[in-house]
């Protein structure tokens, strides 16, 4: 027996948001490096060593955007091969995550630009604050009642998704504090970022025993 239009429209094939999600990721890094432009006037009046050496904070933010970036991409991944199907809101929810992707590169370029600037610089880490936070809703309304994971889906696993995905809203939020505190070169605790993720996945095996 065929599935009634409902069903179609209440259990969709989650492949071509998968296929988007993916291609948007990759082109959103993959603009990352164009907030290592040099401007014109460098290149005329500095040196190719005095150039490099401008660079260096943008060079610094690139790598701390396409890395936390790659995590929230892993989490993703790892999220849909858990997921059975998806259904309306949860494809609402990713389109909104794939929006706050998409202005990584905008963000990343312009705390490059305005190294010291606090505007900049709750800009950068409010927009990866947003993206992590989006990506933790996605999962916890996937696994309420288990409704987009299977019905045996490990309730530690859940928790696990949870936690590990609130990791990087957490770093960037305490980092937003600081910046509004007065503190500089905020964006420093997201080198927390490994050390901390370490620890979740410590303590989540733990509780699962």
């Amino acid at each position: 027996m065929s599935e009634s239009y409902e069903d179609r429209e209440l259990k969709m094939e989650k492949n071509r948001l998968e296929a988007l999600t993916d291609g948007i990721f990759a082109f959103a890094m993959t603009l990352l490096v164009t907030s290592l432009i040099l401007p014109r006037s460098a290149v005329v009046s500095d040196t190719a060593a005095q150039a490099l050496v401008s660079l260096l904070p943008d060079f610094y933010h690139y790598i701390i955007a396409f890395f936390v970036l790659a995590a929230f991409w892993m989490s993703h991944h790892i999220q849909f091969s858990n997921l059975r199907y998806i259904d309306k809101p949860f494809l609402f929810l990713n389109i909104i995550g794939l929006f706050f992707v998409t202005l990584i590169a905008f963000t990343t370029s312009f705390i490059g630009d305005y190294d010291n600037d606090i505007t900049a610089t709750v800009t950068f880490e409010a927009s990866l604050l947003i993206l992590g936070v989006i990506i933790a809703i996605q999962w916890a309304y996937a696994t309420w009642n288990r409704r987009l994971v299977p019905p045996d889906f490990p309730e530690h696993r859940i928790r696990y998704g949870i936690v590990r995905n609130l990791v990087v809203p957490s770093v960037s939020f305490a980092a937003i504090v600081l910046a509004l505190l007065g503190f500089h070169n905020t964006t420093m605790m997201y080198m927390l970022l490994p050390p901390v993720s370490y620890a979740v996945d410590r303590w989540v095996k733990r509780q699962a025993l």
